[in-house]
């Protein structure tokens, strides 16, 4: 589908893809505008810039065509001698499929199907996201009203007058002289007894054409003018106990559309919730909207104090009594009991029972409801309740939480519209209220509480304040319920109602705020008089103090946090508070051993999918740990929580708890089981050493030393990451120990063994060796079946390749990397490796390929949502946290400045040049080039990147000053550990050596140069191709100088090479 009702996108393998650029949106409408007819070029380029064609038209729209070509299924777009066209069918669009869906509904609508004609309406309506485009909105209004004339039509045809009113007014108001707008708001006015507003609506229109046109309204609309006048207004049917909307009720149509469906369906529908989550409202709602064809009584039960008193409350409510009565105009004989007098008088006519806040007599309602629904079909009855009613009649609509997803969000929209009336000016942060509403579970009750607030606080004072969530939230709004006019009497209201083991229950499972399964249930709650969990369990579900959830990893329990919180204060209250803890401990410790041994096992997909799951819960148990200075616990959890971050992306979050977690080390390590022990140094020393904190380095490798030394259960795997990580890397031990762990009889063993050659002899520039083992490794990775493997060696060999000058090879590498860590929900890393299989496709010489790529990555098309936040707390942070902090930042800078540059280089190899240097330069500008620090090499190959460009495009004189800040700061060529990393120096030489070739000391210039032909310099984008700058070099210097100095470098060694480019450039 190609959709040009909105932004215009494409859809390619199920997913829409925006596409970017005014031209080729303007390209893209005009073919889609006439599918399957050819365009001539020169009809393309009148409509693509219209009044300003380019200096080069038909290349200028060649170019557009082929990025077009990109973003559309293969064989979409299709070149002939009439010109270009779209082989596609007219309902592939998304304006023709509407056109399609139009007819069908006038089509529905003269056979009288008026249902039918409605769905199709509103599934055509559904097709529009947004404005469209300048060139498609004359076309798309034309369809667009008609759509909602028939809209309108069709409502009228339900008789759903009271729905068909206000698009009716809206149609009318677009135009006043449309007598067809006008003749369907007379008849909306009429069906809902407002016959005096219909008359004046034809009053006006006669007015209106006679004033404009000089005519009268068609004898049609005459006729039902007259109608109007000659007839009473409909009878009003009868409604008790509705009241009006006091507000409008935000972010709840849909939930009506299919508690309304329901009643269609079912004889008894339940609205389920927990209290506070808007039952009533909605309940409301329906009432006004079924009182337009039926009667509607609305029954409130939340005052009952026995259950005796149901049915006696409903008859008080009809107004009936044991003597005679008269409905309407049909008498009713004298009966013997208000059960009998109901079943009497629901039988008389179809009509909607709504009884409101069942949960507390539940029972007797359901005694009632059954003999009601026995006795006559034809009695509708919606409950609103905190558990069902439990009658086979029972259709359940559990009623979710307010929208919350972004700042546009219903849960967000519900708070400013509320704050506002309290304070119009309040100032409203999207982000701080947004964050609000999501610690408030997006609980209509809890977020107007809140939002009342801001009468005398800011949003930001008002979030500060939510860990006291009781006392703040208050209402002083005398028309609410008294059981409303607090956030605490909403959930005791709900406690009352649950026995004593139900009670037990909750308050020992508060302390999960990622929600539980069954066995962590048994584990923390399943003691003294809570006999057996799985039944209290169901009664807290039926309460709606609990929800439930299929998951990937099974049906789960979630606790809504203000329930949790209300549950906090009764765990502290029993008495049971250290137990609990203690047996929380013992969960969250089972849990961590067995993810341990799942990441050595070779299962990391599955571990992820747990560790998904309950990141939140051991996340909290950690940090009241850490409070209760309980340190082995610290450690346990930081050893998953940890390797975890890191696999995420997340490695500021590692850092924002180092120090913390390195202070707990030696006092709790001896309690720590030993896989967890390894696994958490293991974490703490990588991130060390990234940052170049090689103090703190030194300190884990000596606990390491000491733990290798005295535990003996450590998984093969990890044992022999932590001798590698405590073994001095130029050691001669090392590539001994590395031989004989090829030949172990443990397969990570032998797999992490070749991955650290191969990693090793990239570094040293042996390039063949290091495919080798990497090949070795991967079999070895996927024969165990370990994904995680597959991916970061996969990575590996990618750069191998890209080192030896194959890009489309190093390509394929990549994009299995980033596949296999998109299963593994590494979102973050595999886009960051989508970001180098761009540059590896444009490499190859695939530009539009890679450029198609980075867009996609540049407009969040790949984004998701998972993100661990902050989990450190930062009350008191260290600093640890300040390099956590700066993390973040770097990370950031380094995607975007990653992009930019993949698309400067892909403008250059397209002929852009001028664009591509500008961008080059602007990702330099973006990462924060010369002041960002060592911690992401991707600058260093940036730099080198940016200053090769300019140089092959002779403009080497725009990068003085990089290349002086690049040989001024050697150690971004470092890679932790504090060795060389020649292919990096390598490529620095070129740079640098092809730069001094055009602008300075050339001899110097093509030594370098030399040399990193030697070195193996790096190769990842096309400007930092060797070939070209030696060639570039032959073009000033002349062939025979840089032959002499490619045959003096070619009888060196490669570490001889790198000596002679330490010699060249002022590092040490």
């Amino acid at each position: 589908m190609v959709g040009i009702l909105g932004v215009v996108t494409t859809v390619i393998d199920g997913s829409p893809v925006p596409v970017s650029g005014t031209r080729a949106q303007a390209l893209l409408v005009a073919l889609a505008l006439d599918p399957g007819r050819a365009r001539s070029s020169q009809a393309l380029i009148e409509e693509v810039w219209p009044g300003e064609p380019p200096r080069s038209p038909k290349n200028a729209l060649q170019t557009q065509i082929s990025r077009l070509r990109s973003a559309l299924p293969s064989g979409a777009l299709e070149s002939g001698p009439g010109g270009y066209r779209l082989v596609l069918d007219a309902e592939d669009i998304d304006l023709g499929r509407a056109r399609a869906l139009t007819r069908g509904a006038e089509g529905r609508l003269a056979q009288g199907h008026f249902q039918d004609a409605l769905d199709l309406v509103v599934e055509a309506l559904g097709l529009w996201r947004g404005e469209p485009i300048d060139s498609v909105r004359v076309e798309a209004d034309a369809v667009g009203m008609a759509l909602k004339s028939l809209q309108v039509a069709a409502l009228l045809g339900l008789r759903r007058f009271g729905d068909a009113l206000p698009y009716a007014q809206a149609r009318a108001a677009e135009d006043p002289a449309d007598e067809r707008a006008a003749a369907d708001l007379m008849r909306a006015l009429h069906g809902v007894g407002r016959p005096n507003d219909a008359l004046t609506v034809f009053a006006d229109l006669r007015n209106d054409l006679a004033r404009r046109l000089g005519t009268d309204p068609s004898p049609a609309t005459t006729a039902l003018n007259a109608e109007i006048l000659g007839h009473d207004a409909p009878k009003v049917l009868q409604t008790i106990g509705l009241r009006a909307a006091p507000n409008a009720l935000i972010g709840r149509g849909d939930d009506i559309d299919a508690i309304e469906e329901l009643l269609r369906t079912s004889r008894v529908t339940t609205v389920l919730g927990p209290g506070g989550a808007g039952k009533t409202r909605i309940a409301h709602a329906l009432g006004h909207r079924a009182a337009d064809s039926m009667p509607v009584a609305f029954v409130e039960l939340a005052s009952l104090r026995s259950g005796e008193d149901v049915a006696s409350a409903i008859g008080a409510t009809l107004g009936l009594t044991e003597a005679d009565y008269t409905v309407g105009s049909l008498q009713v004989a004298r009966v013997h009991s208000i059960h009998e007098r109901l079943v009497d008088v629901f039988s008389t006519r179809r009509g909607l029972l709504i009884l409101d806040n069942c949960e507390h007599v539940i029972g007797e309602v359901a005694a009632v409801v059954d003999e009601l629904v026995a006795a006559t079909d034809l009695v509708t009855i919606l409950a609103t309740s905190r558990s069902p009613i439990g009658s086979t009649a029972e259709s359940v609509f559990p009623l979710p939480s307010l929208g919350m997803l972004g700042p546009n969000s219903p849960a967000t929209e519900l708070f400013c519209v509320r704050a506002r009336a309290v304070r119009p000016s309040v100032r409203l942060d999207p982000d701080a209220v947004a964050a609000l509403c999501h610690t408030l579970d997006g609980l209509p009750l809890a977020i107007e509480l809140a939002a009342a607030r801001v009468k005398s606080m800011s949003v930001e004072d008002i979030g500060t304040r939510l860990h006291k969530r009781f006392a703040l939230l208050r209402s002083t709004d005398r028309t609410r319920p008294e059981r409303h006019r607090t956030l605490h009497a909403v959930i005791d209201w709900s406690w009352n109602l649950l026995d004593a083991t139900e009670q037990a229950t909750l308050r020992r499972l508060c302390r999960f705020p990622a929600g539980f399964d069954l066995d962590a249930a048994r584990t923390v709650a399943e003691w003294s008089e809570v006999e057996d969990v799985s039944f209290a369990l169901d009664g807290l579900v039926n309460q709606s103090m609990l929800t439930v959830a299929e998951t990937s990893t099974g049906v789960r329990y979630h606790m809504l946090e203000t329930v949790r919180e209300y549950g906090e204060e009764q765990l502290d209250a029993s008495g049971e508070e250290e137990q609990v803890a203690l047996r929380l401990r013992a969960w969250s410790t089972a849990v961590s051993t067995r993810i341990s041994a799942g990441y050595a096992g070779g299962r990391p997909a599955e571990m992820v999918l747990l560790l998904e799951a309950e990141h939140d819960n051991l996340l909290s148990m950690m940090r009241h740990s850490f409070a209760h200075d309980v340190s082995e616990h610290v450690c346990t959890l930081f050893s998953v929580l940890g390797y975890f971050w890191a696999m995420r992306g997340a490695h500021s979050e590692v850092l924002n708890w180092a120090d913390r977690v390195q202070s707990s080390i030696r006092r709790g390590i001896a309690e720590t089981p030993d896989d967890n022990a390894v696994m958490c140094m293991l974490v703490l020393a990588a991130h060390f050493a990234y940052g170049r904190q090689l103090r703190r380095v030194a300190r884990v490798r000596v606990d390491l030393r000491n733990l290798l030394r005295h535990r003996t259960d450590i998984a093969p795997g990890l044992r022999f990451n932590a001798e590698v990580l405590v073994h001095h890397i130029g050691g001669r031990g090392l590539a001994r120990k590395l031989a004989l762990a090829t030949r172990s009889q443990y397969g990570d063993v032998r797999c992490n063994a070749y991955v650290v050659r191969a990693m090793l002899a990239q570094n040293s520039g042996r390039l063949h060796e290091s495919i080798r083992d990497g090949e070795r490794a991967l079999g070895i990775a996927r024969s165990r079946g370990d994904l995680w493997a597959v991916g970061s060696t996969s990575q590996t060999l990618a750069s191998s390749y890209g080192l030896a000058g194959d890009q489309a090879t190093a390509a394929e590498y990549y994009r299995t990397s980033a596949d296999v860590m998109w299963t593994m929900h590494a979102y973050e890393e595999s886009m960051q490796t989508r970001t180098f299989l761009a540059m590896a496709l444009i490499g190859a010489g695939r530009v539009d390929e890679g450029r198609t790529l980075v867009e996609e990555l540049a407009s969040g098309g790949m984004a998701q949502d998972w993100s661990p936040g902050h989990s450190g707390d930062t009350a008191d942070p260290g600093p640890a946290h300040d390099s956590g902090a700066r993390w973040d930042r770097a990370q950031q800078q380094s995607t975007s400045a990653s992009l930019t540059a993949a698309r400067a280089a892909a403008d250059v190899e397209d002929g852009h040049v001028e664009r591509g240097l500008a961008q080059f330069r602007e990702a330099l500008a973006i990462g924060g080039w010369p002041s960002q620090d060592a911690s992401d090499p991707f600058m260093t190959i940036l730099v080198c990147a940016a200053v090769g460009a300019h140089v092959l495009h002779g403009r080497a004189v725009e990068m003085r000053e990089a290349v002086g800040e690049l040989v001024r700061t050697p150690w971004n060529a470092l890679v932790p550990g504090g060795f060389y990393d020649i292919p990096m120096l390598g490529a620095v030489a070129c740079a640098v050596g092809s730069f001094e070739v055009q602008c300075g000391d050339r001899e110097r210039g093509v030594r370098l140069l030399a040399a990193s032909d030697r070195a193996i310099g790096r190769q990842d984008f096309p400007s930092m191709r060797i070939d070209r700058h030696v060639a570039a070099a032959r073009a000033i210097v002349g062939d025979p100088t840089v032959d002499a100095g490619i045959a003096r470098a070619a009888g060196i060694t490669r570490h001889a090479a790198l000596q002679e480019i330490l010699s060249s450039l002022p590092v040490s």
